[in-house]
């Protein structure tokens, strides 16, 4: 009898055709990864600068750092128009990172749809978390909190389906669904510690609040190494 070997790399191993995922799995070196980062973080410091300038905050290195208890990042409370704004910085700074590092046409779309999913993954869960807290707020803190809680898991599964059909639009590739990625919930931070103030106004609380623009960095860095399938 004659057995045929069957090669290993037809088998498909595809985590994300079971709706996760943890980082992206690509040939990038340390040295590219490193420019996604630096132009990411160049794009979250962008957002905030225009937010503290809107704020009144001085942009002046001598003044921010004099006293730095009174700076923008120390004061701000980053609700629904700060994360979008920053978060709209790291995704645009990861699109021209990985556009850096890479000028192959297929994995520059690949990045661009990412970057959709991820603008509508950073949005969408803090819009509605926004809204529910308007809904929820004659029924105390607690009830305000779970209900968050609820609208930020909620909201990633909402943004997953709607970016998932504008993608498709866009990018006219229905079979390149994307699924909902343990990462996708590292963007929402700022959801946690909102749901968190509703319960507690307290010092700890209001200093995880300052991770919201480092962890807003993630999906810049997940557009800028993604990479066509």
């Amino acid at each position: 009898m004659n057995i045929n070997n069957i090669p290993l790399n037809t088998i498909n191993y595809n985590a994300q055709s079971f709706g996760h995922s943890i980082g992206n799995n690509n040939n990038y070196s340390k040295k590219q990864k490193a420019i996604v980062t630096g132009t990411t973080l160049l794009g979250a410091a962008a957002g905030c600068a225009v937010l503290a300038k809107k704020s009144g905050y001085s942009l002046k290195p001598s003044r921010m750092f004099k006293n730095i208890k009174n700076s923008y990042l120390a004061k701000a409370d980053f609700e629904a128009i700060p994360v979008i704004t920053i978060g709209a910085g790291t995704c645009l700074g990861g699109l021209a990172g990985g556009y850096m590092i890479d000028k192959n046409p297929e994995n520059r779309k690949a990045k661009r749809r990412e970057a959709v999913m991820q603008i509508g993954n950073i949005s969408i869960p803090i819009l509605t978390v926004a809204g529910v807290h308007k809904l929820t707020h004659k029924y105390g803190k607690e009830v305000q909190a779970i209900a968050a809680l609820g609208g930020v898991f909620a909201g990633v599964w909402i943004a997953n389906f709607l970016m998932n059909k504008l993608g498709n639009a866009l990018f006219h590739n229905k079979e390149d669904a994307r699924g909902v990625k343990a990462t996708d919930f590292s963007a929402h931070l700022d959801d946690f510690v909102l749901a968190a103030t509703y319960v507690s106004k307290s010092d700890i609380v209001h200093a995880l609040g300052r991770l919201v623009p480092a962890a807003l960095m993630v999906p810049g860095y997940e557009i800028g190494t993604k990479e066509s399938k």
